[in-house]
């Protein structure tokens, strides 16, 4: 049985981290480390490192492939909740952004969280280990594990309120620069006892 209930939401709260605007965007250097060659985002590891400018410090950032949990993508329509099936709840809510008042509808899976904002996928959240990314990051996993997937230890400057936020990193794709996710959120952080708590994934409407 879906349970329904109602409340008045504000504009979902973002966490602050190193936001770039790819209009900006001039060169971008996917590396290793600091003395790789420049290639694509073609590293070993979910945490890359990237610049925008050949002179401007590298900064972090997460493997486009990992922006899908459960085979959810940001911006999906409804038709990409079906292979999930019937949700254990549905919660409603509503709020206001630049584009008017909206529904924001929560379906809850069993340590899985969708939201829904006009028809589309606005966030994820798995707070289970049924619910890894494709490389395998998941919910309960140690910080050892964790940081062996990330490929590096994640940088303090991107952790706000106990949370670490990542935008997505640029990508060669057909000789082609692509940066699907440069103002999406890759979110996750570490309980008290220091395993993975939740990993969620924010679209950033205005």
């Amino acid at each position: 049985m879906w349970s329904t209930s109602a409340c008045i939401l504000g504009d979902m709260d973002r966490t602050t981290s190193y936001r770039i605007s790819l209009a900006l965007l001039v060169s971008v250097a996917i590396t290793a480390g600091v003395s790789a060659p420049v290639r694509g985002a073609d590293e070993g590891g979910i945490l890359r490192m990237a610049r925008v400018l050949p002179d401007e410090p590298l900064f972090q950032c997460v493997a486009a492939e990992e922006f899908t949990i459960a085979g959810l993508k940001l911006y999906d329509g409804m038709a990409a909740l079906q292979p999930l099936g019937a949700p254990n709840s549905l919660t409603r809510g509503f709020g206001e952004d630049d584009g008017g008042g909206y529904v924001l509808t929560t379906y809850h899976y069993g340590g899985l969280e969708v939201d829904v904002v006009r028809g589309r996928i606005d966030r994820v959240v798995a707070r289970a280990p049924a619910w890894p990314t494709p490389a395998g990051l998941a919910p309960g996993m140690n910080r050892a594990g964790a940081i062996t997937l990330l490929g590096r230890e994640p940088d303090p400057a991107h952790l706000h309120d106990g949370v670490y936020s990542f935008s997505g990193c640029p990508e060669w794709r057909g000789g082609e620069l692509v940066w699907d996710d440069a103002e999406n959120y890759f979110e996750f952080a570490f309980s008290d006892d220091d395993r993975l708590a939740f990993i969620r994934l924010i679209a950033n409407r205005p």
